[in-house]
């Protein structure tokens, strides 16, 4: 990002120069998961880009305290739905196929047993999150008698489940649609984050999935250790399945599937490749979704006829912090750009080399800020501002809360678009300038 600011500094210059599956096992009696409580901890700061001291996140009101999983949890998350047999929340890790040869390098010991000390000293040497890294071997390394599926996609789940086991050592479902969705915190390579339904509703559903892309349109390099945090509504999962609907299957909403929900899956994916790869990994925060963390009891819906019966979307302060206006205003910029860069058709071909070159790295550059826009993703927070409420009647209203502070937001966005397409302008004159 420190090139695009250049670029924009560059411009700005310019402007101004121009004018699941495992054994029945119960789980650790030393770690209890078996209460329904589940408020925060104490508070723990999460990360904003661009936002590196404390006292500036605080006045940012960006705070999270991950309530079912944390550094401070403990070795398991605290799901808030045990069925008494205390083996819920408990990390179990799995490969597909089952003979995916994938090779866990864990950071502390680790064992394969359904109990929540199996992993405890992985997470302590990860300082309270799940971290490690992931060898997919190459087919180098693999027997010729295993290495039939070279096209086959190959992936590696780390799954918790919210009820935990039967008697009979099977996973139970339960009702979460009170969760609203989820919040998670982690970084890495992480490709989807999947919903587990219940067994029998799995059946009907055939080889269908509901899950959605945790790391959007971005790439993440292998180089790049920061994490993410992101929200999920319900709505956000979406049907998927590979082979697309089959006849007589049934393909539930995404509510019917969260109603006889087991648990979550993250999933790490890589193809055979001839050389084998590694794929760090860490998650370091779950939540339940924003909007169920608003207060009900001191709604002010917009609408004097309204009377509040319950939230039905709220947004976090951390989420119109300076580095989305930043992104805004750069996708403002390179939108004006392109409408230049249309403008001159055909004619760039009889360009001169270096201004041929300018146009092309300039875009490039900007075209990150779109990438980041359609990249953007909820923030989870402690303190969401309600953003629309259901009244008794069956109707909705926004809340004086969100109004104002939009409003406040879109004045900053406002002021920000002010020199986007006079910076356009001046990147677009100094690649032309160098057309000699």
């Amino acid at each position: 990002m420190k090139k695009l600011y250049s670029l924009f500094a560059l411009g700005a210059l310019l402007f101004a120069a121009c004018s699941d599956n495992a054994s029945p096992v119960s789980g650790s009696t030393s770690v209890p998961n078996m209460g329904n409580n589940v408020m925060p901890n104490t508070p723990v700061l999460c990360s904003v880009m661009g936002v590196t001291d404390s006292l500036e996140a605080i006045e940012k009101g960006c705070i999270w305290s991950p309530e079912m999983w944390g550094p401070t949890t403990g070795y398991r998350v605290r799901t808030g739905y045990d069925n008494g047999t205390n083996t819920s929340g408990i990390w179990t890790v799995k490969t597909y196929p089952e003979d995916a040869h994938i090779v866990m390098k864990w950071p502390g010991n680790a064992t394969t047993e359904y109990d929540s000390m199996a992993l405890a000293d992985v997470i302590d040497s990860c300082g309270g999150s799940l971290c490690g890294t992931a060898l997919f071997m190459g087919t180098n390394d693999i027997p010729n008698s295993d290495y039939y599926r070279k096209n086959q996609r190959r992936e590696l789940h780390f799954e918790f489940y919210l009820a935990g086991k039967d008697a009979s050592g099977k996973f139970e479902s339960v009702d979460a649609r009170d969760m609203g969705g989820i919040c998670i915190s982690y970084s890495g390579h992480f490709y989807l984050l999947q919903l587990i339904p219940d067994d029998s509703l799995a059946a009907l559903m055939d080889a269908t999935v509901y899950d959605d892309y945790i790391c959007g349109m971005g790439t993440v390099s292998k180089t790049d250790t920061s994490v993410r945090e992101l929200c999920f509504s319900w709505d956000n999962f979406t049907f998927n399945a590979s082979h697309g609907r089959v006849p007589g299957k049934i393909y539930p909403s995404n509510y019917d599937v969260v109603s006889h929900l087991k648990g979550f899956r993250f999933v790490l994916d890589g193809y055979f490749y001839k050389e084998g790869f590694e794929k760090d990994f860490k998650i370091a925060g779950i939540s339940r979704y924003n909007t169920p963390r608003v207060p009900t009891n001191n709604l002010h819906p917009v609408r004097t006829d309204c009377e509040p019966v319950s939230v039905m979307s709220s947004v976090c302060e951390c989420d119109y912090a300076d580095d989305r206006i930043d992104v805004l205003k750069g996708d403002s910029v390179f939108s004006s750009y392109y409408y230049l860069m249309q403008n001159l058709g055909d004619g760039v071909d009889s360009l001169s080399e270096p201004a041929k070159a300018c146009f092309e790295s300039t875009t490039q550059e900007l075209v990150a800020f779109f990438d980041k826009k359609m990249s953007i993703r909820e923030k989870p927070c402690d303190n969401p501002i309600p953003h629309e409420v259901m009244c008794t009647d069956g109707t909705t209203s926004e809340t004086l809360e969100y109004t104002e502070f939009m409003a406040e937001f879109n004045d900053r966005l406002a002021m920000s678009y002010q020199d986007a397409s006079a910076i356009a302008d001046s990147l677009y004159a100094h690649c032309m300038s160098l057309n000699n």
